[in-house]
Parts: structure tokens; sequence; C-alpha cells
């Protein structure tokens, strides 16, 4: 009975250390930088999540960003819902802005990519053209499949699917499925 008394005091404190560790770990991590990591949220040491000319990072509750996944901003806002996962090599920058909803599953190899490169005019070389960026929305319940592409200007539906490798390049309406180079409706949900 007595040993019972000290498990549970000693269990609460070791629950409570974990998230104290977890929250001054992203805070040395992301230390002058604005990025918001839920202590909730599991964060592989291998990805790479990083502020780059301005910009900020919002990761909401209970989301997993596994190894190899990269968010960064390149000057815009990224904001990500709760409940959501980045996979493996998943990348989001953040360019015109990106705001993902609520439990929202990105796939493996997926880019999110809020910015076009302008036509270099007059013998003027494409990387210094400059880009134009109008932002991406995905809702929420969305689920991206491996390897697609979401490309600027696009909004997303609610509980829409994109399929393994689709590229999309238009808005996507709420429940349906889109697949294909480009991305067009294949099923409602």
């Amino acid at each position: 009975m007595n040993t019972l008394l000290i498990k549970r005091p000693l269990l609460a404190l070791l629950l409570r250390s974990k998230y104290l560790y977890r929250k001054w770990q992203y805070f040395f991590r992301y230390f002058g930088q604005t990025v918001q990591i839920d202590p909730s949220t599991y964060v592989s040491r291998r990805s790479v999540i990083r502020v780059t000319d301005g910009g900020s990072i919002s990761v909401g509750k209970n989301c997993e960003i596994h190894d190899f996944a990269m968010i960064m901003t390149y000057g815009g806002n990224i904001v990500i819902g709760d409940n959501c996962s980045l996979n493996p090599f998943a990348i989001v920058y953040g360019h015109g802005g990106v705001r993902i909803g609520n439990a929202v599953r990105i796939a493996a190899h997926t880019v999110i990519i809020p910015a076009n490169h302008n036509v270099g005019l007059d013998g003027q070389p494409l990387h210094l053209s400059g880009v134009s960026t109008k932002g991406i929305d995905i809702a929420d319940s969305v689920w991206l499949g491996s390897g697609s592409r979401i490309l600027d200007g696009v909004h997303i539906g609610r509980n829409a699917v994109v399929a393994a490798g689709g590229v999309v390049t238009k808005s996507v309406p709420d429940n349906v499925t889109v697949a294909g180079v480009p991305a067009r409706i294949i099923n409602e949900n």
C-alpha cells in the first residue's frame, strides 16, 4: 500500500517532467525565431523547421512531424492546425503563406509550394526575375497522397483527397477525390 502512494506522485512527476522537457527543448531549438509548436506535438530531431527571410511557423496540438520533413518560411507564414501529420520527406514552404486545417494527413514526399517563378525577360536569368505568391489554403480533414504536389493559389476543400502523384494546380471543392497531372475530380466522397 505504501509503494502505491510513492509510485503515483513519481509517475505524475515523470509525466510533468516529460512535458516540461519538450517545452524547453522547443524553446532552445527555436530561440529567437517566430516558431510556436504545441508541446503535445511530436517533432523528429531529423526534421527541418526553419524561419528564413522572416515569416512565422505555428503548429497545433497532437501533430506529428516525422524524419526529414521540412517546414521553411521563405518570408511567409505557415499555420498548421491540430492533429495533423507531416510524414517523411514532405516539404512545406511558406513564400505566400500556407494555412493547413485540422486533421490533415500529408503523406511522404508531398510538396506544398505557394510561389511561382516569374518568367525572365530580355535575357534576364530566371532566378533573378523574382517570384509571385498567392498562398495555399488546405481545409480540415484533407488527405494528401504520397508524392502529391500542391501549387500556388490553390484552395483544397474539406474532406478532399488528393491521390498519390497528383499535381493540384486549381482549387479543389469539398468532398471529392482528385488525381492526375493536372489533378481532376475522379470521385465524389
